[in-house]
């Protein structure tokens, strides 16, 4: 019964000895290298024109429940609709325009919108060009009522302290 004992025991320390020297002979793993989370360099711009799936995604309404557009009767003003927007990427330039109760409409640069043709996209307002017209538009929120800015410094809670940028005075 001993040398059985024994011999288990010469068996399992055989084994133990066995993984310890295939442990110590193997090679280390390689060093753990970060994996980058932005690509090296900027990814070039899709190829083709995104204005396709824009226009679809500003038909479907974000706030109506069935997202579905809302229907619109032509309607013969010529009034210009409002400048809501302006998407300006490495390849794309486009005016949001939406007029009271229709469909918004995407505009390219050198496009036209009612008489008007889109002379110029910058980041923060569009140049409309007609025969004798220029007119420079700036984005404006729904509901928001026409007119200058209010005049004097931005109001601000009492006892913050002011806001200083640097270059600008």
């Amino acid at each position: 019964m001993i040398t059985l004992r024994r011999a288990a025991l010469v068996v399992l320390a055989a084994a133990l000895a066995l993984v310890c020297m295939t442990e110590i002979t193997a090679q280390p793993p390689p060093p753990h290298q970060p994996v980058p989370l932005l690509p090296p360099h900027p990814a070039a711009p899709p190829r083709g024109d995104a204005t396709g799936a824009i226009t679809t995604i500003l038909a479907r309404p974000l706030f109506r429940p069935d997202r579905r557009p809302v229907a619109v009767a032509a309607r013969g003003d010529t009034a210009l609709p409002r400048l809501s927007g302006i998407l300006i990427g490495p390849s794309l330039r486009l005016a949001i325009f939406t007029p009271a109760g229709g469909p918004t409409r995407l505009v390219k640069q050198g496009g036209r919108i009612g008489a008007y043709r889109v002379s110029t996209i910058a980041a923060t307002a569009v140049t409309l060009t007609a025969p004798g017209v220029r007119l420079v538009l700036t984005p404006r929120f729904a509901g928001v009522p026409d007119g200058p800015p209010p005049a004097g410094p931005p109001l601000r809670p009492q006892g913050l302290p002011p806001i200083h940028t640097p270059g600008r005075h």
